[in-house]
């Protein structure tokens, strides 16, 4: 009975250090699965990030670009349409014209008004530009 007993023991430590065995091996299966699924979430972050990436630089060339070429515009037609504009007036005043009904004097002077918003506009553009890091 001893050495049947002796035997079971024997067994039973075998049969313990399999399961032993094959709980480290469930153990490294799960951390494997684990890791595998962290490394595709980074990946995917990583592959994220570079679109981003691309695209802010996209986005900043193309703010730069526009930038340069605002700067580049000095609006000066609507100094000169004012010039004309008050030349005509003084003239038709000199003559005695009514010349509030004259369409083409009404466009010049909402094109001029326009002309002065996009500048204004302008402006507060190139504020946020220079908020967002561009510079002159």
């Amino acid at each position: 009975m001893k050495e049947q007993l002796l035997k079971l023991q024997e067994v039973f430590t075998k049969a313990k250090g399999v399961s032993v065995e094959l709980g480290s091996l469930k153990e490294l299966q799960k951390q494997i699965t684990g890791m595998k699924q962290g490394m595709k979430w980074i990946a995917g972050k990583l592959d994220e990030g570079e679109r981003y990436v691309k695209e802010l630089n996209k986005y900043r060339n193309f703010s730069l670009s526009i930038f340069a070429d605002l700067k580049k515009v000095e609006p000066k037609m609507h100094i000169k349409a004012q010039e004309i504009l008050d030349k005509f007036e003084k003239g038709a005043k000199d003559l005695g014209v009514d010349i509030g009904s004259v369409s083409e004097v009404k466009e010049i002077k909402k094109l001029i008004e326009e002309t002065e918003q996009k500048i204004k506009d302008t402006e507060k553009l190139f504020k946020k530009f220079r908020q967002a890091g561009l510079k002159d």
